[in-house]
């Protein structure tokens, strides 16, 4: 019989192209992991990686056999899920990646009330604007924003929204309103660059008409948070997603801009690996954020 905990550790080092990187997070020493390598190994009768000083890369044996194992590994979190399911019972970590903005005003609060009502979960939630590699990292959902084109992501959608520009009472008050986006070069713009991305555009539609403006300012982050605290402050206009500063609007906190424009709707979405069947506690996860956007959706409704 085939060792899960040794299924496991190959996955891993397979996505990683790092063994010593898959047994600190499986907690297991380098000794016993290299071990467990060579016993899969034998029992395969293939050598399932090319090793180098740096990278553990797959051989076109371990390729096969990696596939098998992702799907053996899935059948069983199936079937763990599917007892789960009958006995009603949510336990074990929940691992989620989220964008900074949303995941600080937003979800933190809303999965503290879900770990709240099921007290035999845990949490690891890694939050940044980075997009999180999933086939890399050790997360089973990831928040996105956006069409996606990556066919090895299953996705489920959690609401729609929208990009808006905004900026504080005390900025307008300062520099005066922008009547209509082409304004913009005359204002200072707050710019999200995730991932060190050299240029940005904000994108603007209305009934008849549909333009970009290139944003520039002398504020940058790749953290969306920063730049939701730089509008607050009053040092610029922002574009942010409806559901980071909907709150701040309806608070007065922040003005929202050009009525009439805004961007096209996309979906905001929870995607997982194909390869990585969801489990039950995941599935419910899925159903209690849908719930809690459209509560949100009732609570904030989108202007115009």
């Amino acid at each position: 019989m085939y060792s899960l905990d040794d299924l496991k550790l190959f996955v891993r080092t397979a996505e990683l192209e790092n063994l010593s990187a898959a047994a600190r997070e499986l907690d297991r020493t380098a000794a016993t992991a290299s071990a467990a390598l060579i016993r899969l190994e034998q029992r395969l009768s293939a050598r399932l990686f090319a090793r180098t000083t740096r990278r553990m890369r797959l051989t076109e044996e371990g390729r096969v056999f990696l596939d098998a194992a992702r799907k053996a590994l899935a059948a069983l979190e199936e079937g763990e899920g599917a007892l789960a399911e009958q006995r009603e019972e949510l336990a074990g970590p929940l691992r989620l990646s989220a964008p900074a903005d949303l995941g600080r005003t937003l979800l933190r609060g809303w999965l503290d009330d879900f770990l709240q009502a099921h007290a035999q979960l845990s949490l690891e939630l890694s939050i940044g604007d980075t997009l999180a590699d999933l086939y890399r990292s050790n997360v089973d959902l990831a928040v996105r924003v956006g069409w996606l084109e990556d066919s090895g992501l299953v996705r489920r959608q959690l609401a729609l929204t929208r990009r808006v520009a905004v900026a504080a009472p005390a900025y307008l008050a300062r520099c005066g309103m922008p009547v209509s986006p082409e304004a913009l070069a005359q204002h200072q713009m707050l710019c999200l660059a995730p991932g060190g991305q050299a240029r940005m555009r904000w994108p603007f539609r209305s009934r008849q008409a549909r333009l970009e403006v290139e944003a520039s300012g002398r504020r940058t982050s790749d953290d969306g948070a920063v730049v939701r605290d730089w509008a607050l402050a009053g040092h610029g206009i922002a574009f942010k997603s409806w559901f980071d500063v909907a709150a701040d609007v309806s608070a007065g906190r922040l003005v929202l801009l050009f009525p009439g424009w805004y961007q096209d709707s996309v979906p905001l979405q929870l995607v997982f690996l194909q390869s990585r069947f969801p489990s039950y506690r995941q599935r419910r996860l899925i159903e209690f954020l849908q719930a809690r956007f459209a509560a949100f959706d009732a609570d904030y409704p989108f202007p115009g």
